[in-house]
């Protein structure tokens, strides 16, 4: 293996981590209750969380895959749009995971700033899908897989829990 094709990798891995980690934030930024509502779930059943996204998921994705596999454009472009709907709902959902990684990292910069929490869990959590097959074929897809259950979960409880507490009452450790 030359150096281009080891820092090729390194670029390839840094940047789906750059990228993930973006989706975390954006998800906290642009549905803070979603999100707040899928860290409770996780706190809650996170086996539920899996199950849950097993069962949406896993039909959208081959519904997807058959949609994909005609020859016609319209249906690819609808199916691939079927195969990403699970993934970008996974990102969502796993924000709320992020959420509290980072609250058990707190620390007292995040005074003002709870997106901080989100990011440091996000850093955390994105590191353990770095190694080699474990992460990569097992943590990854259980974060995202209950990443969708969670998000689904948090939109059907959406109406019947409460709003999520403030920052100022949370307490801290």
């Amino acid at each position: 293996m030359i150096m281009a094709d080891l820092l090729m990798w390194t670029f390839i891995i840094l940047g789906f981590y750059a990228v993930m980690l973006a989706y975390w934030l954006v998800a906290f930024a642009l549905a803070p209750k979603l999100v707040a509502g899928s860290r409770r779930r996780f706190e809650v059943s996170p086996i539920r969380n899996l199950l849950i996204g097993l069962l949406v998921g896993v039909p959208v994705v081959g519904l997807g895959m058959l949609l994909f596999s005609i020859p016609n454009t319209f249906p690819k472009i609808l199916g691939f749009g079927f195969i990403l709907l699970p993934l970008l709902m996974g990102l969502f959902g796993s924000a709320g995971l992020c959420q509290k990684i980072g609250e058990g990292l707190n620390s007292p910069s995040d005074e003002g700033a709870p997106w901080k929490g989100v990011r440091r869990g996000g850093i955390v959590l994105g590191l353990t899908f770095i190694f080699p097959l474990l992460g990569w074929f097992i943590v990854l897809p259980l974060v995202l897989i209950s990443g969708v259950g969670a998000l689904v979960l948090s939109w059907r409880d959406g109406r019947k829990m409460p709003a999520p507490p403030s920052l100022d009452e949370i307490p801290s450790l």
